[in-house]
């Protein structure tokens, strides 16, 4: 029996794997984002999109955006901007999904 070792997928490569395909399919609306994220986490956002120093992208991004996606690089931007880690924002698109309005 011949083992081609380059097939191989290492567990660490398939829980990566694993999380880029559950991230894919976290798609929420801003409302129901913005209920899970808080008043406090709101205002944040809220003040952000007023600022004329923040990107008028964020700034038309956070305003107007109909749904939010995990994989979108502007949520990435967000989080960063929020201080929320990478597992946090799992978190909130996980709770966010699981709201119904």
């Amino acid at each position: 029996m011949n083992i081609d070792f380059a097939q191989m997928v290492l567990a660490e490569d398939r829980s990566a794997a694993d999380l880029a395909t559950r991230r894919a399919g976290m798609v929420c609306s801003r409302l129901q984002g913005r209920l899970v994220a808080g008043p406090e986490i709101c205002a944040r956002l809220d003040a952000t999109a007023v600022d004329p120093a923040t990107p008028w992208a964020m700034r038309e991004t956070i305003l107007n955006a109909n749904e939010w996606r995990r994989t979108s690089q502007t949520i990435d931007e967000m989080a960063w901007l929020l201080g929320f880690s990478p597992e946090q924002m799992d978190a909130l698109f996980e709770a966010a999904m699981a709201v119904s309005v």
